[in-house]
């Protein structure tokens, strides 16, 4: 690795390496298994699939695409929440699941290609430079015309609007300390971390060889692309 390479597995924003945290962190995503299984619905994801999940988390995605497909390979830069996400498995007697230390730009895919790339709430750690050579090494994971799923925090507000839509996201969709993350964590993250704005986000995906197929922006903060591989894209 070049002197001039980003360390992805360190942390960005918030502290996932704490235990309580962790504990906290699906509670505070406020997203069950229910919506993780209509994902997987929409997404096709069948019994022959091999699936990578980055950025898995305490593993609650990974678990339910375990039960119905292949291989799943969970990836994350905390080993904290892979701790959790291995417990998880084990009580749930789930043996297709291999879990792998790593980050978008650390993660070394050492199986076979995979049919399904998905990534939620995650991508916002690197910033856009990183974030291209990110989807680059995504492409090179996936077979041909296999698919990528990115759901994260993706403005499509106005450049000149971003103080006053900040404003109003951390004011509606903040909660009380113990109720979900607080008004100081969603300013860590527009702080520290690095989201980005939609018409960004669309030209690198685009450039690293895919073809977005459906993108879903529920208000101007959010939102999540289902892609296709489309072309070969190496990163030497």
């Amino acid at each position: 690795m070049t002197d001039w390479h980003y360390d992805d597995l360190r942390q960005v924003g918030l502290d996932f390496e704490d235990t309580a945290a962790v504990d906290a962190y699906d509670r505070n995503q406020g997203v069950g298994a229910e919506q993780d299984r209509a994902l997987l619905d929409q997404l096709g994801i069948n019994g022959d699939h091999v699936v990578i999940d980055i950025g898995c988390g305490t593993g609650a995605f990974a678990i339910e695409a375990a039960r119905r497909c292949r291989t799943v390979y969970a990836v994350d830069v905390s080993p904290s929440m892979l701790a959790f996400a291995r417990r998880r498995a084990t009580a749930q007697n789930l043996n297709n699941m291999q879990f792998r230390r790593g980050g978008f730009l650390s993660y070394a895919h050492d199986g076979p290609p995979a049919d399904m790339l998905v990534t939620k709430c995650a991508f916002h750690h690197l910033p856009d430079f990183w974030k291209s050579v990110a989807l680059l090494r995504m492409n090179e994971m996936l077979r041909a015309a296999g698919r990528l799923f990115l759901s994260d925090v993706v403005f499509s507000f106005p450049p000149t609007e971003h103080r006053r839509e900040i404003d109003a996201w951390i004011a509606r969709t903040a909660k009380p300390q113990g109720e979900g993350f607080t008004a100081a964590e969603f300013a860590t993250h527009v702080r520290d971390e690095h989201s980005t704005y939609d018409w960004i986000l669309e030209g690198l995906i685009e450039r690293a060889g895919f073809r977005i197929d459906r993108k879903n922006r529920w208000d101007a903060i959010y939102a999540d692309y289902t892609c296709t591989k489309t072309a070969n894209c190496s990163v030497t």
